[in-house]
């Protein structure tokens, strides 16, 4: 070992002593206030501690609190849609009831009117036909009757007026005798 590491001992290990020195003189000057820092603190930190649980629980508390609001919330929300959804379907069926009601009604009134109207339609018909047989009658009676003037009208004129043979035979007849191509017979 050379002397300059010898120095360099000595002046480390003076120098731990006077740290050591220096040590002891703050903790002479300031040891006190130290301990009453070092005091407080652990009761700054066992309050901030106990202040941090305390926030904790009480947020805990609140979350409970928070989650049973919204259970209870959900829950009656669940039993108004459930309430909502049996009226619905109350609605609906009273509203289907009606409606198999009405069409009953309907069906009824329906095949009422539609007996009706084949009652309706056969009086009509056979109305018809009567009519139609009338008519038919009637018009043979009268056929029947203009036949029998027009035939008595036409022996009227047959016996009052000239038949139509008997003046085409009197104008041949003249016809021959103005071309004197007809002789009469002598005597």
């Amino acid at each position: 070992m050379s002397q300059s590491d010898k120095n360099v001992k000595t002046a480390i290990a003076a120098r731990a002593a006077g740290e050591g020195n220096v040590d002891q003189i703050r903790d002479i000057l300031f040891g006190g206030q130290m301990r009453d820092y070092e005091r407080r603190f652990e009761e700054l930190e066992e309050r901030s501690k106990r202040e941090a649980d305390r926030n904790r629980q009480d947020l805990l508390k609140r979350i409970e609190s928070l989650e049973n609001l919204v259970k209870d919330q959900a829950e009656r929300l669940a039993q108004q849609a459930k309430r909502i959804d049996s009226d619905a379907k109350a609605s609906v069926d009273a509203l289907q009831v009606q409606f198999d009601k009405n069409a009953k009604g309907f069906k009824s009134e329906l095949q009422e009117k539609d007996e009706k109207h084949d009652a309706a339609t056969a009086a009509l018909r056979d109305r018809l036909h009567k009519l139609a047989s009338e008519t038919a009658d009637s018009i043979r009676a009268q056929q029947e009757e203009l036949s029998s003037v027009i035939e008595r009208l036409g022996s009227n004129l047959r016996d009052e007026k000239v038949a139509r043979d008997e003046l085409a035979g009197f104008f041949q007849e003249m016809a021959l005798r103005l071309t004197r191509q007809f002789d009469l017979p002598q005597g």
